[in-house]
């Protein structure tokens, strides 16, 4: 009888075991799936950002996407930690002018310092090496 008990308290611990390591998610994982999806670009460097067409899209595959106020953007992006590492992003010849194309220069020279990024609620804070955030967006 003690031998059947002894293995009813093996299978239970195995399975407890194997359930709480199931329900465990890796942080980083976490972190990489938080920063997927579609972002408003709200603020660069200081400066507010109020065209509607600003945004950068991170996929769960690694590209990212968008627009910097004025032309359309894309590259690949890959989340490490907190560490984002961000292709030189293409961008699409448009002719702009004024507040749009002011946006577009500010954002690209800003997004050269980007090294880290955070979510936190639903903003996305993109900060350079001494974690000052360089680009704020909002989902």
């Amino acid at each position: 009888m003690s031998s059947l008990k002894s293995k009813c308290l093996k299978s239970i611990t195995v399975l407890s075991v194997a359930a709480a390591l199931t329900a465990c998610v890796n942080p980083v994982k976490e972190q990489h799936n938080s920063l997927v999806g579609n972002w408003k670009i709200v603020d660069v460097q200081g400066q507010a950002i109020s065209n509607d067409k600003a945004r950068l899209i991170f996929s769960e595959e690694g590209s990212v996407a968008g627009n910097n106020g004025c032309t359309n953007v894309m590259g690949t992006c890959q989340p490490v930690h907190d560490h984002l590492n961000l292709s030189p992003l293409a961008t699409t010849r448009m002719a702009c002018k004024g507040a749009a194309q002011q946006d577009a220069k500010v954002f690209t020279q800003a997004l050269t310092h980007v090294e880290h990024f955070l979510v936190k609620g639903d903003s996305l804070f993109l900060t350079d090496m001494q974690d000052e955030t360089v680009i704020t967006l909002k989902k």
